[in-house]
């Protein structure tokens, strides 16, 4: 079953046997973003130019979180850096999420349950009823990343989501593998021969996770 970029990151990133995700709420949505951004950069519809987005005219993607994406981009006044497009991005990212996992529902990967909070307020829950495409997932991007062979830019890019989301121990066996593995996917992305859009696209998506996350502590550490 073929998937693309954005529902590989959210499959692996999801928990196997419970309703939830394995890495933060914050490492989703700008992960989401970043998988968009790389997507599109592979498909050509953007090109990363001194640091800014350029979207190309002409080129359409049938995937639905890409179409909105790409028509934010367009409809733009000028060309801005990735910064700007992960951080205005991240604030849609929970609705991207749900479109996401409601395709994988669809392909009966996934199954998403509706609830309501003391009856008022709606919300969704998430488990997968179907994990052989994750666990095959997982296995490739593992041998892939400790062995350097047969990488495609489809894998490049996915690899590229793990390092900067952080997701290395979600396809490391243990321990020593895990040191391995965090060295490899160093190495990889800096030689690839897409490793300025992939390299770029990351170092972002880790300012903003940053960010995001000394936000969230200045916040907290105020309220008490």
């Amino acid at each position: 079953m073929k998937l693309d970029i954005l529902s590989q990151f959210l499959l692996i990133a999801h928990h196997p046997s419970k309703k939830r995700f394995l890495v933060s709420e914050q490492h989703i949505n700008h992960g989401i973003i970043g998988a968009a951004l790389l997507e599109m950069n592979l498909a050509e519809q953007l090109k990363v130019e001194n640091g800014k987005l350029r979207y190309i005219k002409g080129v359409r993607s049938d995937n639905a979180v890409i179409a909105d994406i790409a028509g934010l981009i367009r409809d733009s006044k000028k060309n801005r850096k990735i910064r700007y497009w992960i951080s205005k991005l991240s604030r849609k990212s929970h609705h991207y999420k749900w479109a996401i996992l409601s395709d994988l529902e669809k392909r009966k990967i996934v199954h998403i349950e509706h609830h309501k909070f003391l009856g008022l307020i709606s919300y969704k829950k998430s488990y997968l009823i179907e994990s052989n495409t994750r666990n095959e997932l997982i296995y490739q991007l593992n041998k892939k990343a400790l062995h350097g062979r047969n990488l495609d830019n489809e894998d490049l890019l996915m690899l590229g989501l793990i390092e900067a989301c952080q997701m290395h121990r979600v396809i490391a066996s243990d321990r020593q593998e895990l040191k391995k593995l965090k060295k490899a996917l160093k190495v990889i992305i800096k030689d690839s021969p897409i490793a300025g859009a992939v390299d770029t696209t990351i170092k972002e998506v880790q300012a903003a996770l940053l960010g995001a996350m000394v936000a969230t502590t200045v916040i907290t550490t105020a309220s008490n």
